[in-house]
């Protein structure tokens, strides 16, 4: 039988000193009675954590934590100097340490890379990122902005226990407006977000949301006057929210500007994604929030981000152990002065700075004002990478004046509370055993966090360093194989012979030259294709018609195959955008990396009015045909 003897634990704000921090200070040691009996603890199998600080979502001090299973058996703190026996099972010495619940961020991409904007990756990075979260001791997350198709289906997996991942929590599709943010004008129509243009488009939209069963409603409220944009109407967010709070959903909102904030007040809505950083929130407004039961998620960090890479002061870049969270081609990007020249220049450089001061202030006025503050990271934006970014956050929350203890609470209780799940966040007896300890005392230095000793998820202790990216170790319990075409993927292991994951993860057909695809699907460049290829299938849109929605382009990517893609300004030889996009009507040429204008050779050209010369191309150039490569009769001008 193991007996410790632990000291007096700091139980709560009554039983010390109160400073102006609401940290605890002058913990005196009552003289220990000699009549108390010593505290009986453990079991067969059980993991027992001794020695250490605990805190467990909302107070802290020297205790022992008793895991069994998946559940935390018990949990003991020593407020009068009790001997702790263990009765049973694996003693962990963790003097020296804090133990707190496993961290949770409410701000996730699951699929975004947190490379520069301008950066595009073909690889599949959904395993990478989980694994960089799990490492960092993140054991839950809300995804607030993925291809849903791909999120629904990793938290399916997650939940099913066929792969090792945090609780994974998503939204799904965001409702926004027609071009309003994040799909903005030009954006191809896809799974990433319903448009709602007034009360009339809430219900069809949440016909077909809700039996997908998201953890929370996301709906964009953006009125950026940098950036102007189509904006929501306030009886859409009105409609949003009834048909939500109906259905027993949560509504989160996007906000830019302290605008942004009164109108989803005035509709209802409480649940904030971002603190608005174009402008500063007035004390009678963060008051307006408080008596609201509003709760604020920050994300500080995509601000932070969004300064250090355009001072060049993203420090951990030299850091040589970043390559075991962040893949090398990311690290790669943020290097390369090419990718950054939009984001680096001294315009932006001022602007975002702005951005980010805006934020720390309006967050120092809502906690002044009571308002509930939760922690989430934006992950996935240049700069905020997955898993380390939480840790960072919480640092940020300190700099905006949060004691460290409430900032602790914002990345667990508080943000277990915002998902309506009382078994997370918390170190208490019956929760699920997510437990994160770190070397140092996280009560005085949130640092601390970035200090990793152990994790254990679900009351299983991971093996952080198989989880480095270098290992390359896969995180699926119960491999799958055999997918078949059009099935959603996860990893390129998991589809069908001749087949792999494309970007889009979709299970396609391999190939390496047009002719190995069928009729109305393009061979393209795919990272998860060990022969580089996979037949990607158009969606048929008309290359002179150009009526994508959401005024996407429409190209050709041969063999018969067009498709709504992103709509740029370029056109006639001016460059293409970082994803290859040209404005409406006309294509990127891979080769030159410039937009050329669509013809019709046989003599019709693109958007040509009745009575022009047919097949002339403006400005006397030529309508060279690309029939042959295209599948289809089109010609671009040369």
């Amino acid at each position: 039988m193991h007996r410790t003897s632990l000291g007096l634990a700091c139980a709560g704000l009554s039983s010390c000193a109160l400073v102006a921090s609401t940290w605890l200070v002058g913990c005196g040691a009552p003289e220990r009675s000699p009549s108390l009996e010593p505290i009986e603890v453990g079991c067969a199998g059980c993991t027992v954590l001794v020695g250490g600080t605990v805190f467990d979502g909302s107070r802290a001090g020297r205790a022992t934590v008793v895991i069994d299973g998946d559940k935390v058996r018990q949990v003991v703190f020593n407020e009068h100097e009790h001997d702790v026996e263990v009765a049973g099972g694996e003693v962990v010495d963790v003097s020296g340490k804090t133990v707190l619940p496993g961290l949770i961020d409410l701000h996730v991409h699951s699929l975004s890379v947190a490379g520069p904007y301008d950066y595009y990756d073909g690889e599949l990075h959904l395993e990478d990122h989980t694994k960089a979260m799990l490492r960092a001791g993140v054991t839950s997350y809300l995804d607030l902005g993925s291809s849903q198709r791909v999120i629904f289906e990793q938290r399916a997996r997650a939940r099913a226990g066929e792969i090792l991942a945090p609780q994974v929590f998503a939204a799904g599709p965001l409702l926004t407006p027609t071009g309003g943010h994040p799909c903005l004008q030009g954006s191809p129509p896809g799974d990433f977000c319903v448009f709602i243009d007034s009360p009339a488009d809430v219900g069809d939209a949440f016909a077909a949301l809700l039996p997908l069963e998201p953890d929370v409603i996301k709906i964009v409220i953006d009125s950026d006057g940098a950036r102007p944009r189509p904006q929501i109407s306030d009886a859409s967010i009105a409609a949003i929210e009834e048909a939500a709070s109906a259905a027993g959903f949560r509504v989160i909102a996007h906000v830019a500007e302290a605008a942004d904030v009164e109108a989803a007040l005035d509709a209802g809505v409480t649940r904030f994604a971002h603190i608005p950083d174009q402008d500063l929130i007035s004390p009678e407004l963060a008051r307006r929030m408080a008596a609201a039961g509003a709760v604020v998620v920050p994300t500080l960090s995509v601000m932070d981000g969004l300064y250090r890479v355009a001072h060049g002061a993203l420090d951990e870049l030299d850091d040589p152990a970043l390559r075991d969270d962040v893949p090398a081609g990311v690290i790669a990007a943020l290097r390369d002065p090419s990718l950054l020249a939009e984001t680096t220049t001294a315009r932006y450089r001022e602007l975002v700075k702005g951005w980010r001061g805006h934020a720390i202030a309006n967050l120092h006025t809502v906690v002044q004002a009571g308002v509930t503050v939760a922690a989430g990271t934006d992950a996935g934006n240049p700069g905020v990478f997955h898993g380390l970014a939480m840790r960072r956050e919480v640092a940020l929350l300190v700099e905006a004046g949060m004691p460290p203890i409430d900032a602790l609470a914002a990345a667990t209780r508080a943000a277990a509370d915002v998902l309506g799940r009382p078994d997370l966040g918390r170190i208490e007896e019956g929760v699920l055993a997510d437990v994160l300890v770190v070397d140092g005392d996280a009560l005085a230095d949130v640092r601390a966090l970035e200090r990793v000793s152990r994790v254990y998820k679900s009351g299983v202790l991971l093996d952080r360093g198989a989880l480095a990216l270098p290992r390359g170790a896969s995180l699926a319990r119960q491999p799958r194989t055999g997918a078949g075409p059009g099935e959603t993927c996860l990893a390129a292991s998991e589809c069908g012979d001749a087949l792999s994951c494309s970007q889009d993860q979709r299970c396609a057909a391999i190939c390496d030259r047009p002719s190995a695809c069928a009729p109305g699907s393009a061979c393209l460049f795919d990272g998860g294709s060990p022969t580089g290829g996979s037949c990607a299938e158009g969606d048929g849109c008309d290359l002179f018609a150009q009526a994508c929605e959401n005024g996407a382009a429409c190209v050709f990517l041969g063999n018969g195959a067009t498709s709504c893609w992103y709509a740029g300004a370029g056109s006639g030889g001016q460059p293409c955008d970082a994803l290859f996009a040209c404005a409406p009507g006309s294509v990127c040429d891979p080769e030159t990396s410039t937009c050329k204008d669509l013809c019709d050779p046989r003599g019709e050209r693109a958007g040509e009015r009745a009575g022009e010369r047919a097949g002339a191309c403006p400005g006397g150039r030529k309508c060279v045909d690309r029939s042959a490569f295209a599948g289809l009769p089109v010609g671009v001008c040369e």
